[in-house]
């Protein structure tokens, strides 16, 4: 049954919207210390990098499995699933002080974490008039903007001057009061009538949207590169101290909500979901070419200003796109098989940034960056005319 009245609607669209944002009190919070993380473990940044690339590879996969499942089980119980093994694997991760050991609890955290979008989209999906589907799926991503600023400022404030542990047993318990949450709020999708896995299907549903999972998949490795790189690289520049990186970071992500906020503006005025990426690819691209030749005061205005284009084309990528491709009744496992690729080169930025800069420095992370936004744009602009047939 679909949510008929506007309250209805919007309170639909809160939980899941405010539920997603607090799933990364559980999966960002590594970011803000890991130069602290990798001292205190005597390792290398690409070493400590491997913790992302663990996370990424195995959300990535985790994201193609969950999306499919999504569509035959009840996305309600996959989200309190997820929420209960993000909240355990923090905790256990917290008292750990073997990598071996740290990049197993990481990888199950990333189990956890894909059990949150793809069916939260299916609820969506099946919810809501696909009139109403543009403009709700750009509100979508907001939350994981939000939830990635609320997470860098408040873990880099309690883990200033502290050990890297509370970095991750606090934000797991908090996590366990967002299960509650979710579950006296109980929003599900309609029970599935599915026939079951059908491979045959997958198959042609996914060389129908190949170019838009290269293109997330593109975008991915920026985004999610930048994700787990951003705090350090403010570090690097040694322009602000130590305990205020955290903030700065969440700052700039802050700032870059208004990306995903002139997405939703450009796409409700034009409709047009491909051509607001493809421009956002863009200067997003340019912004980061720029960044190769750009130091100091500059450079942190120049990256803020990527950040609000990419946020925007990423946000439209995993979201909108999606469901605007998917048809009936697989809204998850499309959303699941775009955000897979994304997050699997995602992955290959947790190790391949921490041995770029290391070897090259941050110009040649920023000019890889650059060149595979301006390359997905080029993708998606040939491909422009689906929107039209889709609609």
């Amino acid at each position: 049954m679909r949510v008929s009245s506007i309250q209805q609607q919007d309170k639909l669209v809160a939980t899941l919207w405010l539920t997603y944002a607090l799933f990364y009190l559980g999966r960002v919070n590594f970011s803000v210390v890991l130069p602290g993380l990798a001292e205190a473990l005597n390792i290398s940044r690409a070493e400590a990098g491997a913790l992302g690339t663990a996370f990424f590879w195995v959300y990535g996969i985790g994201h193609f499995v969950s999306g499919e499942i999504g569509n035959h089980v009840s996305p309600f119980r996959m989200v309190c699933g997820g929420l209960l093994i993000i909240a355990l694997a923090n905790i256990l991760f917290s008292f750990q002080t073997s990598l071996l050991i740290m990049l197993v609890l990481w990888g199950i955290n990333a189990v956890g974490q894909s059990a949150g979008w793809a069916p939260m989209f299916r609820i969506l999906a099946e919810r809501l008039d696909r009139a109403h589907i543009k403009r709700v799926s750009t509100i979508m991503p907001i939350s994981y903007v939000a939830g990635t600023a609320v997470t860098w400022a408040f873990v880099g404030a309690i883990a200033a001057g502290r050990d890297w542990q509370v970095a991750f047993w606090l934000p797991g318990l908090l996590t366990l009061l967002v299960l509650a949450f979710w579950w006296k709020a109980g929003f599900d999708a309609p029970v599935s009538h599915s026939a079951g896995l059908d491979l045959a299907r997958i198959g042609v549903e996914l060389r129908q949207i190949w170019f838009l999972m290269v293109a997330a998949a593109l975008v991915g490795f920026v985004f999610n590169g930048m994700t787990i790189w951003l705090p350090t690289y403010i570090l690097d520049t040694g322009l602000i101290a130590e305990h205020a990186v955290g903030s700065l970071s969440a700052a700039m992500q802050v700032v870059a909500i208004a990306g995903l906020v002139a997405a939703r503006y450009r796409v409700m005025r034009s409709s047009r979901v491909f051509i607001t990426a493809v421009q956002m690819f863009a200067a997003a691209g340019i912004a980061f070419v720029l960044m190769a030749a750009t130091s100091g005061r500059l450079a942190l205005l120049i990256i803020t200003l990527g950040l609000i284009m990419l946020n925007g084309a990423f946000g439209l990528t995993v979201s909108s796109m999606p469901l605007l491709l998917a048809g009936a009744g697989r809204a998850s496992s499309v959303t699941g098989s775009v955000n897979m690729m994304s997050n699997l080169f995602g992955g290959v930025a947790g190790i391949a940034i921490g041995a770029l800069v290391e070897k090259s420095g941050w110009p040649a992370a920023f000019a890889l960056w650059g060149g595979a936004l301006l390359v997905a744009s080029v993708l998606i602009w040939a491909k422009r005319g689906i929107e039209d047939n889709a609609a």
